[in-house]
């Protein structure tokens, strides 16, 4: 008997794993070939190093069935792409056509960059599938090189812009479309080589894919990939059954210049379902930062699958218990002419953590397994990116999208250390940092030194992972020309549960300081402290010049603790200082650890740790809506959150309670915060005795620390930085609790 033969006379059925397993693995491989023919195939850094891609494979609706990328954000909104072509072209999709899309407004990736390609698999005349794979071109034109616009205010001064369109008709190029697009490009060589390795492994999977289905028969292949979603989808209806109904809240704002942009995501569990509703977010602005509600909701996806699903395949199943809500002509969810440029960063990545932290609260509020994955808010959002040009020896145009900016630290985990250089401890960006060799092989660049930033990750009792401060220099070039996209260049990346904020973004150069003679000296710039301070960059702006010997310097914002850092192990504080973690300054002053001879001073420490808990009360105004005693508990209890428990009393309502000492907060259902310490410090020299971290202060509006604690035994229960004059908000609201009176 035939292999074919065998394998078709198997019934696909969850009862029958073993081949729905092997169809699914053999479709994984073929989207890791697709991968591999890429990264062989491409010439620019940015996807042969840097490995800024993705590559999927979907039904014959446009379902995803699997993916292989590092950058899994991409996958959503390949997908949509697929939507869209299905929709503009009902009735003209056929075998050898390829679709070509970048425009967020209409089809496109996360941002112009982000070029989708996408080829229908037919096998003789019946179309069993789709092939994607989108990739971070160097340029796609408009205003600036590299496409990245801060000072663009509509779309049209951004990118040359295409919605889903056909580039192969039956299989041959349409050269007039291609001569368009490489026209207006700069770099159009490289654009055009990897362009074309994007194709090169869209070819793969229309080969391997058709053989696949040929070896197991349609009837066995088509249902397999229903199965496979299906599959997926239960597995994520049963996680979300385990978390307790109610609406979890998250606020963070977006920033440009001076200018801030509010958005918020309430979390509604309900019958099943996680819906993420951005409803009082700020209303579209002229800044290229504005998203898509499809760009948030691929983003916001991937951590919803790695905090509640993470051994789950992520198929299109996962997507249909989750629901995004964003008002058209938000900044969430913007309308042309609104600028787009990134999309996918700045008000994009902001909405998935808002979102995920959301998600977070209700897994604290739970008693599934899955609280393990809890961790501090993480460093995605504080990324510090900058694109550079010049002209090389022939005058050539040519750039480089500088991807350590993404090198940012994840938040705390629940029981050890954020990650380093990630910005979350479920994979991050997903990017691959190039060595310094190959960065200066590539670039005219000498970079002066590369390492991880002191005190750049949230204190608590996990501390958030550290980010990367860098300088380089031009070098074999008089200068190059940048531009800077960096986030979070005021407001840190929040802590969680009593964890602190981690750093902020610095941009900086450094002026009329000739490194490179100083090199040829045999003098020593290879470190921070031998560099004079430099001239501070806003975060978002073009046209940033760095003359030959001038210095360009850089640290990224990092991700927050979570718990109080009070309750961290003092030789935990003393080994990150030794190995340069955390400055002496950190360990006493928020830690309370001295730390003399590289050894912790065990009674210094016990001293000092009282000190901060008597000096914690004194500079919080007392609770608004005091509770005498401790709680007496009767009865199991709950939580709302990892600080908080909620316990019942005999003859009285809920009452929730600071979990170390019992002491009563508040009554069901009103918020715990009624009844904690409260203190609200403006970030700068104010703060600086009892929160160390790399941060850069202002005036109007001022940004502060609010800190509550608990207002008996000092505990620091939420940390969080926030716009002076916010209102304290009740964002945790399970039903048990807030329905209960």
């Amino acid at each position: 008997m035939s292999v074919t033969a065998t394998a078709s006379a198997v019934a696909v059925t969850p009862g029958d794993p073993i081949t729905l397993e092997v169809i699914r693995n053999r479709l994984q491989a073929i989207a890791r070939e697709m991968s591999a023919t890429i990264v062989r195939t491409a010439v620019s850094t940015v996807i042969s190093e840097a490995r800024d891609f993705s590559c999927t494979i979907f039904d014959a609706g446009g379902n995803l069935v699997c993916g292989a990328a590092t950058v899994l954000f991409h996958f959503g909104v390949v997908g949509h792409a697929v939507r869209n072509v299905l929709a503009d072209y009902e009735g003209d999709v056929a075998p050898g056509d390829l679709f070509i899309a970048n425009d967020p407004h209409h089809g496109g990736g996360l941002h112009a960059q982000d070029v989708i390609l996408l080829k229908p698999i037919f096998e003789s005349a019946e179309r069993i599938g789709w092939a994607g794979a989108s990739g971070h071109m160097l340029d796609v034109g408009g205003m600036v090189p590299g496409s990245f616009a801060p000072s663009a205010r509509d779309c049209f001064q951004e990118a040359l812009r295409l919605p889903p369109t056909k580039l192969f008709r039956a299989g041959a190029l349409d050269r007039g479309l291609w001569r368009l697009i490489l026209n207006n490009v700069r770099m159009s060589d490289k654009v055009s080589m990897d362009l074309m390795a994007l194709v090169a492994g869209l070819n793969v999977a229309d080969e391997k894919v058709r053989e696949l289905r040929q070896r197991y028969g349609a009837a066995v292949y088509d249902p397999a990939l229903g199965a496979i979603q299906d599959l997926s989808e239960a597995a994520c209806r049963r996680e979300i059954a385990e978390l307790p109904a109610g609406e979890y809240v998250s606020r963070g704002w977006t920033e440009f210049d001076d200018e801030f942009f509010a958005v918020v995501c309430t979390l509604r569990v309900r019958d099943g379902e996680l819906v993420f509703d951005y409803a009082g977010s700020a209303p579209q602005c002229p800044y290229f930062f504005n998203s898509k509600a499809a760009i948030v909701e691929s983003e916001l996806v991937i951590r919803v699958h790695q905090l509640l699903t993470p051994d789950v395949p992520f198929t299109q199943g996962l997507l249909r218990p989750i629901r995004i809500e964003a008002s058209r002509g938000s900044i969430v969810d913007a309308e042309p002419p609104a600028p787009v440029g990134a999309a996918h960063m700045h008000v994009g990545l902001l909405a998935m953590e808002l979102g995920e932290t959301s998600l977070k609260k209700a897994l604290a509020c739970s008693p599934s397994a899955r609280r393990a994955r809890i961790t501090g808010q993480g460093g995605t959002t504080g990324l510090a990116n900058s694109s550079w040009s010049w002209r090389d020896a022939a005058g050539k145009p040519d750039a480089m999208l500088l991807m350590d900016g993404n090198g940012v630290g994840a938040g705390a985990g629940l029981d050890r250390d954020g990650i380093n250089l990630t910005g979350s401890n479920y994979g991050g960006p997903g990017l691959v940092y190039p060595d310094v060799e190959i960065m200066e092989q590539s670039s005219p660049v000498l970079v002066l030194y590369k390492r991880l930033r002191t005190d750049a990750g949230g204190a608590g009792r996990f501390r958030g992972g550290a980010s990367y401060d860098e300088a380089l220099t031009p070098y074999g070039v008089g200068g190059f020309d940048g531009t800077l996209f960096g986030m979070r260049r005021y407001l840190p990346v929040n802590g969680l549960f009593g964890g602190y904020p981690g750093a902020t973004t610095r941009f900086e150069r450094i002026d009329a300081f000739d490194s490179l003679a100083k090199l040829r000296r045999g003098a020593d710039v290879g470190g921070r402290s031998h560099l004079p301070r430099g001239q501070a960059l806003a975060n978002n702006i073009g046209g940033v010049r760095v003359r030959q010997g001038e210095v360009f310097v850089f640290g990224c914002a990092s991700g927050g603790g979570l718990g109080d850092p009070l309750d961290r192990d003092p030789e935990r504080v003393a080994r990150d200082v030794r190995q340069g973690y955390v400055s002496r300054a950190q360990a006493e002053r928020v830690y309370g650890v001295i730390v003399r001879r590289r050894r912790v001073d065990r009674r210094a420490t016990a001293a000092r740790r009282r000190a901060i808990l008597r000096a914690r009360l004194r500079r919080a105004a007392s609770p608004e809506a005091p509770l005498a005693g401790k709680a007496a508990v009767s009865g199991a209890s709950r939580a709302l959150g990892l600080t908080v428990a909620v316990v019942h009393e005999a003859r009285r309502p809920l009452t929730a309670c600071c979990i170390r000492c019992r002491r009563r907060l508040s009554r069901a259902p009103d918020s715990w915060k009624r009844g904690a310490a409260i203190a609200e410090t403006a970030l700068g020299p104010a703060s600086a005795s009892f929160f160390v971290a790399p941060v850069t202060a202002r005036r109007n509006p001022r940004i502060v620390l609010r800190e509550l604690f608990c207002p008996q035994c000092a505990t620091l229960l939420e940390a969080e930085v926030v716009l002076e004059g916010t209102p304290i908000e009740a964002d945790v609201r399970p039903d048990f609790y807030a329905a209960r009176a």
